[in-house]
């Protein structure tokens, strides 16, 4: 039997680009290797996705199973996808995104060859207007891609763009942490997967383009997603075993805390690039700081 793969999708009010999304995965080229359906689940308790998922399936002859999640946090809905989910793959990709023809056989073929147990692709900024200059120089959409076959660290994960066998999940009892609310739930499933000995690779040539529309352009935006994701990081650190490691990371981001305090009226002379990148890199540091101390400085998302 041909090996089945879930391509797994969780969606909020982005109905364009998950309709977009859809019909690029409609244009996937199996290689014969694989047969493949496609979950997707509406983090709306109204369900407002479901006439983008009917179109799809009458339009492009997709296998598409729709489930509504009510309960509006990250981990919760991916979990309600894997429920629904039927392959021994499951492939995930968010509804912001999406991917070439030869996206999941790439990836596919990659885990096979390297006999691992899932491997995650590049993600790369999709830009359908000219965005701020400051935008473009800072980095901020750029994600590292490492070349294929490197082994990832659990920090080095995301669930953006990432295909891994569905025993992962059921051998070892894994699910995404419904304490994680605003974030790192994927971190978390990854350093836990990794400690009972799964094992990830990048996969360079398996990559997706991620859509980042104006409201993302804002300063405001990436300060905010700093706070979170510094939270977050802290967290899933927390939760390693205990080491000096544990002593020292508060200690360093004090640090840091000042050094970007007091750099910050020199990079502004630099440039609102280097500014936003002090800015945040600092912000991620306080987050974290304060997240040692139980504080929560962004309680809800807006990325």
């Amino acid at each position: 039997m041909k090996d089945h793969i879930s391509i797994c999708i969780c969606t909020y009010r982005r109905n364009e680009m998950l309709e977009r999304l859809l019909r690029q995965i409609a244009l996937q080229e199996r290689g014969g290797c694989f047969d493949f359906s496609v979950v997707v689940v509406d983090n709306d308790a109204a369900g407002p996705a479901r006439p983008v998922v009917e179109r799809a399936r009458a339009e492009l002859g997709l296998e598409l199973q729709f489930g509504v999640e009510p309960e509006r946090t990250i981990p919760a809905v991916r979990n309600h996808a894997l429920r629904l989910a039927k392959g021994n793959y499951i492939g995930i990709i968010d509804d912001d995104e999406f991917p070439p023809p030869e996206w999941l056989l790439n990836l596919y073929r990659a885990i096979r060859t390297f006999e691992v147990d899932g491997g995650l692709g590049p993600v790369h900024p999709f830009f359908e207007q000219r965005p701020p200059e400051w935008l473009v120089k800072s980095g901020f959409c750029e994600r590292p891609a490492p070349r294929t076959g490197t082994l990832l660290h659990w920090s080095e994960t995301r669930t953006g763009n990432v295909l891994l066998k569905k025993d992962v999940f059921d051998k070892n009892g894994l699910c995404f942490d419904v304490k994680y609310k605003t974030g790192g739930s994927d971190n978390e499933f990854f350093r836990r997967a990794m400690n009972v000995g799964c094992r990830f690779i990048a996969v360079k040539e398996a990559p997706v383009y991620e859509i980042v529309p104006p409201e993302r352009w804002s300063k405001e935006y990436y300060l905010r997603r700093a706070l979170v994701n510094g939270y977050n990081t802290q967290r899933s650190a927390a939760r390693e075993a205990w080491s000096l490691s544990r002593l020292v990371a508060p200690a360093k981001s004090a640090a840091a805390v000042v050094a970007y305090g007091v750099a910050a009226p020199v990079c502004a002379a630099l440039g609102q690039h280097v500014l936003m990148n002090c800015l945040v890199r600092g912000g991620h540091h306080l987050s974290q700081l304060c997240a040692v101390a139980g504080i929560q400085l962004v309680k809800k998302r807006n990325f």
